[in-house]
């Protein structure tokens, strides 16, 4: 049994880990070919992600004493105690030094990577060398550290941590419903692709909040329904009581969020794991499409942000639906970014003026933008056609939303298997 089995998924930074404990193990054997143990190694990446348990793994594999040093103290009292923790780890050495959440020992501003608890730090690291102490070190910014403090020397592995792969966060969610009641009626598939895996924490904190509706139902166990709320009020911000609106515009958010699920399914089968019509964010805004897969290229992200404008057309005499502004503007940045790297068909985003006749910037510009609005228009007559040829799924997709409000990715692949797709080349 390794300490590292606390931690789910990650593989790949745990046997980075185990290869640093066995290093620590049997130092001999690496000296003896000339490798030493790197001087320290610093895991860097967003709040929430496990950082700090896969420093504690660590410390509990290597068998070895560890001084944490972590901001709470004020400064001269920190920077003191920086001095204070470097030295006893030297006194007893081997050890470990563990710099928890290193970037916030200074003020949290990148202009002040010079402060006096970084520089204490660089100090510390610079009087254990090859003194059998190593350093291990979690931050959230790297870019918020100096690099003369992160540089090779003092941390000679960095290492990022990602957010958790899909596989990996199903893997979390099963671990952390083991702990409690669980319905039958619970789709695992349809719950691991309904949540975007930002962070692990986040993941536990959905599953709680599941838990506590439940509870207040005062019911036996955890059911879908109960999942399905958590995951509306902590991934959309959609508050369980909201104002329904018309029954006009509901049909008009329908069939919106149909279009954007349908041009999606089209183009990338699948890969739409959670649709709803429920208000989302701050604004209000009704509806979203949730994708549990990235699609291959950006001239699908285009299409797709077409396809609820696309569908309201179709079927509406004005395209007023709540987010057509935001999709328009998506599309255009996408298809201008997309021109910018890659030109199409015969124009590029350039300056294509000759020297003897030089163009002003203004007429670069008015050039460079009628460019793209004529590839979006491109863009918006394709949408369209994708709609037309699966028309029947568009009209399937949003009937079913205004019946059962949420379609989880087994509602969307049971509508996919009953009409006949049709597939459209882009």
């Amino acid at each position: 049994m390794s300490k590292f089995d606390k931690i789910i998924g990650y593989e790949t930074i745990k046997n980075e880990l185990l290869q640093l404990c066995d290093m620590i193990h049997n130092k001999e054997i690496y000296e003896r070919l000339g490798a030493n143990l790197p001087q320290g190694v610093l895991l860097y990446g967003a709040p929430g992600l496990g950082k700090t348990l896969m420093a504690k793994c660590f410390i509990e594999e290597s068998g070895i004493p560890s001084y944490t040093i972590r901001r709470n103290k004020g400064n001269d009292d920190f920077i003191g105690n920086i001095t204070e923790t470097f030295n006893a780890a030297k006194e007893n050495a081997p050890s470990i030094v563990f710099l928890d959440d290193m970037d916030k020992f200074a003020n949290e501003d990148d202009r002040h990577r010079d402060a006096e608890e970084y520089v204490a730090v660089q100090a510390g690291i610079d009087e254990i060398k090859n003194t059998n102490v190593f350093v291990f070190a979690t931050a959230n910014d790297i870019y918020k550290l100096p690099d003369s403090l992160i540089r090779s020397g003092r941390f000679d592995r960095r290492i990022e941590v990602f957010a958790p792969t899909a596989d990996d966060a199903s893997r979390i969610i099963k671990h952390y419903l083991k702990k409690r009641k669980v319905s039958d009626n619970v789709n695992m598939d349809d719950l691991a692709k309904m949540i975007s895996y930002s962070s692990c924490a986040e993941l536990e904190t959905i599953l709680n909040e599941a838990a506590i509706y439940a509870a207040q139902a005062r019911k036996e166990s955890i059911e879908m329904e109960d999942l399905i709320k958590a995951v509306l009020r902590m991934e959309y911000r959609s508050p369980d009581n909201y104002t329904k609106t018309s029954e006009e515009d509901i049909k008009r958010i329908a069939i919106h969020e149909a279009g954007h699920l349908v041009v999606c399914e089209t183009l990338c089968p699948g890969s739409v794991g959670f649709a709803s019509l429920r208000v989302t964010g701050r604004n209000g805004a009704g509806g979203f499409v949730h994708r549990c897969t990235d699609l291959p290229r950006i001239q699908c992200d285009i299409l797709v942000s077409l396809g609820g404008k696309a569908a309201v057309e179709m079927y509406f005499a004005e395209a007023g639906a709540d987010g057509c502004q935001s999709d328009i503007r998506r599309a255009f940045e996408n298809i201008r970014d997309a021109i910018s790297e890659n030109g199409v068909r015969g124009f590029s985003m350039i300056d294509v003026a000759n020297h003897r006749f030089p163009d002003t910037s203004e007429n670069m510009n008015a050039r460079n933008e009628a460019v793209v609005h004529a590839e979006l228009e491109r863009y918006m007559l394709k949408t369209r056609d994708i709609l037309l040829k699966n028309r029947e799924f568009l009209e399937t997709t949003s009937a079913k939303l205004i019946e059962k409000e949420t379609l989880l990715h087994s509602d969307i692949k049971a509508i996919r298997d009953s009409i006949n797709l049709v597939e459209v080349a882009i």
